[in-house]
Parts: C-alpha cells; structure tokens; sequence
C-alpha cells in the first residue's frame, strides 16, 4: 500500500478548497445568469457585471486554484479522506438535482409562459455547482 506524503495530500486539500470556491461562485454567478432575462429593466450594466463575474471566477481557478499547464487534472483524489468528500459531494448534487426538477416540475404550470429551457438548464448547472460547493465545504469542515 502506497502511502502519501504530507506535501501531497495538503496540495490536495488546497486543491479541493478551490475547487468548492470555484464551484459556488460559478454556482452564484450561474443564477445569476439565468435569471437575468426575468428582469423586466434588463440593463448593459448588469449583463457588464455578470459576465465580468464569469470570467473573473474562471480565472481565480486557473491562477489561485492550482490548475496549471503542467498539472493534470485527476478525477479522483489519490487521498481516501478527500476522495469520499468528493464522492459524496456528487451524490449531494444528484439528490439537489432531482429534487430541484421535481419542484420545477410540480410548479411549472405558472413557470412556462415566461422562463425557456435556456434559462431552466442555466437554473439546473447553477443548483449543481452550489450544492457540489456547499457540500465541499459542509464535510471539510473541523
């Protein structure tokens, strides 16, 4: 059994802190995204705002994430520890996931004169990337 060094699993740890930042920024900057066109005053200003927000997010994970040309991004954490945060991080996505389109579902009679899949599938991405965050940050916690 191969076991990690201390370096390893802190460059890990860092790595799965930024990751659920990422995540719930995304996850903010998402809803905001698609509820931007319910706005009945839609403005250049706010449109301005949230795109700065998207690219701003993208580049605080390439940059302070850790993600470089040379690191290779791994579906899995070599950690045990931080790979059950993970995998029960996505399970937390899927059941947000179901209950949210069940909800959806249930209250959608009033919803579809005025919301398009668009912004629905921008809704759904911005649930996933909170939860998957949150959950990060829940089960890490000391």
């Amino acid at each position: 059994m191969d076991f990690m060094k201390q370096q390893d699993i802190k460059t890990e740890e860092k790595f799965m802190s930024h990751n659920a930042w990422f995540s719930i920024f995304m996850g903010i900057t998402l809803l905001i995204i698609s509820g931007y066109p319910i706005i009945g005053n839609t403005s250049a200003p706010l449109l301005i705002l949230g795109s700065t927000a998207f690219l701003g997010s993208f580049l605080m994970f390439v940059i302070r994430g850790g993600f470089t040309w040379r690191m290779k991004y791994h579906l899995t954490y070599k950690d045990e520890y931080l790979n059950t945060i993970d995998t029960i991080a996505y399970k937390h996505v899927v059941l947000a996931l179901l209950f949210s389109m069940g909800t959806v579902y249930l209250f959608s009679e009033g919803l579809t004169l005025h919301i398009s899949h668009s912004m629905m599938a921008t809704f759904y991405l911005a649930i996933m990337c909170l939860v998957y965050g949150i959950s990060i940050f829940w089960q890490s916690r000391d």
